[in-house]
């Protein structure tokens, strides 16, 4: 028995088949990862996640978005590095930021190592829906309670 396949079915089946390939894969807000990060995480745990703006008064004052947590590495060693994701543009916004966890060189012990790691920098808005941190294509938190100190 000789199948026949018209052309659409074919161009259709190839486009599913390559974009079964493809290695662009959706954070949980549908974006895809921003070009430069890292698409693994090394990270094998995180917790205590909080964040705050610093809006106190005084000469020279400046919002500050401040967001801090703990999270577990596989050896100790690593560093950190956080870089500004995109945030939405809406009156209240959600923020989101990048974590960077880069291995030490040469030989570390394995074992489970527990770090804080703490994000300071200009906050675009006195109040925040969410801050969302990223490692890679994982998620690390959803903060939705963002205080603002005064």
């Amino acid at each position: 028995m000789i199948m026949k396949f018209s052309t659409p079915f074919i161009v259709a089946s190839a486009f599913i088949a390559a974009q079964a390939c493809s290695n662009n894969v959706e954070t949980p807000d549908g974006d895809l990862p921003d070009a430069g990060q890292p698409t693994t995480c090394p990270i094998v745990d995180s917790r205590g996640w909080k964040a705050w703006v610093n809006a106190m008064p005084g000469p020279d004052a400046q919002r500050t978005l401040i967001v801090m947590g703990e999270v577990d590495t596989p050896t100790p060693g690593y560093t950190f590095e956080w870089s500004v994701g995109v945030a939405d543009r809406s009156a209240i916004p959600m923020q989101r930021l990048h974590l960077t966890a880069t291995p030490p060189d040469g030989m570390a012990a394995q074992v489970i190592t527990t770090e804080e790691v703490r994000y300071d920098g200009p906050a675009i808005a006195e109040q925040y829906r969410a801050v969302v941190v990223m490692c890679g294509e994982e998620l690390l938190a959803d903060i939705t309670d963002v205080t603002v100190a005064h």
